[in-house]
């Protein structure tokens, strides 16, 4: 008898530490979301942050990691994070979209509970309300495979991505105010990359290794309103 419960007790306990030891990753942010200045056409004008940065953080997660994303709002109006590309699995009031996600209010915080669950490749994330997007708050996601699921392809020399989209000078409060009266947004003021106009980014890659290695870039654009004319393309020889 006593055998007996020896073996239901060993069998019991590696069922839990399987199942401990089985769980999906966790990964843990905190967010602090500010007005602040930023430059990126050349002249100060106000911009929304995500821990003082402009683009907001980069996230690099692996295919079915949990993540935490604590998010704190010292703005003074209300503020909603979109998880662009993201599924959302019976998570919907997670979306970050008004109507399904409650926004956050000013000196308030919300807890981002979200799983990358049997996704691959790079996608972002953006303010979805009142125009933020036209003062930041905008960044990547990357869910790279795990490592025992093998690509088909070989390891990439180097990984870069590429957040483009147009840019106004004005505010987006003078934005929103244009569009609630009814009229079109005017042209755009310029094109940003990373945050910085056509000449402030650059990329660095290893001499020799542009033909003979492989680059693994993502391009995401963050375009504010379709009437920028502007093609993404690449040259070379």
């Amino acid at each position: 008898m006593r055998e007996r419960k020896l073996h239901f007790s060993i069998i019991l306990a590696l069922f839990v530490l399987n199942g401990v030891n089985g769980d999906d990753p966790y990964r843990f942010f905190t967010w602090k979301i500010t007005y602040g200045d930023i430059y990126p056409l050349g002249a100060k004008q106000q911009g929304i942050l995500i821990n003082g940065e402009f683009p907001g953080p980069h996230i690099d997660a692996v295919t079915n990691d949990n993540l935490i994303i604590s998010v704190y709002n010292d703005l003074n109006e209300p503020f909603l994070i979109s998880w662009n590309g993201l599924q959302q699995r019976r998570n919907s009031w997670q979306d970050g979209v008004f109507g399904t996600n409650c926004p956050i209010p000013p000196g308030k915080n919300f807890t981002y509970m979200l799983q990358a669950k049997d996704q691959i490749g790079t996608f972002f994330y953006f303010p979805s309300l009142a125009f933020h997007k036209a003062a930041g708050a905008f960044g990547s996601i990357r869910i790279w495979s795990r490592p025992l699921i093998p690509v088909p392809f070989p390891s990439p020399s180097g990984d870069f991505v590429v957040l483009a989209g147009d840019w106004f000078k004005r505010n987006h409060y003078e934005l929103r105010k244009i569009l609630d009266g009814g009229h079109n947004l005017p042209f755009p003021d310029g094109l940003l990359i990373n945050g910085h106009g056509w000449n402030g980014n650059r990329f660095t890659v290893d001499q020799g290794l542009l033909k003979s290695g492989l680059y693994q870039t993502s391009f995401i654009s963050t375009i504010i309103e379709s009437c920028s004319n502007a093609n993404l393309g690449s040259k070379g020889s």
